[in-house]
């Protein structure tokens, strides 16, 4: 059996595909640089996140809800809102909002990574 015409072997591939997930693997699990979550209650900054875990969002001594950022994403849980309309918003990344009526309460991902304007609109 002659294999001089294949342009890849076997093994190549199997490397290709290798590399190609390991690059994928230390791009989307490192924490990225100048990323923050900003948690404003009754329009007052209440708490500036810039470590992944689990924070508790409290308003005096009434709980709110807990807000949770894996580094990448935040989202909130177990909010004390009759429709959990911000629970229900999902994970969001840089540049979203979370936004909770009655509790008078908003999270904002922000990033400072990249500041210049890819669109402006009118």
């Amino acid at each position: 059996m002659n294999r001089r015409g294949k342009l890849l072997k076997r093994y190549d591939v199997i490397l290709i595909i290798a590399i190609v997930a390991v690059f994928f693997v230390f791009h989307w699990t490192r924490p990225r640089e100048g990323q923050s979550i900003e948690v404003y209650v009754n329009g007052k900054l209440s708490m500036q996140i810039e470590t992944p875990g689990t924070y508790e969002v409290r308003d005096g001594d009434k709980y709110l809800t807990k807000v949770i950022f894996d580094g990448r994403r935040v989202h909130v849980e177990d909010p004390n809102c009759p429709l959990k309309i911000c629970e229900k918003t999902g994970a969001i990344g840089p540049g979203g909002t979370i936004i909770c009526v009655p509790n008078k309460m908003l999270v904002k991902f922000k990033t400072t990574a990249n500041t210049e304007l890819d669109v402006m609109t009118w």
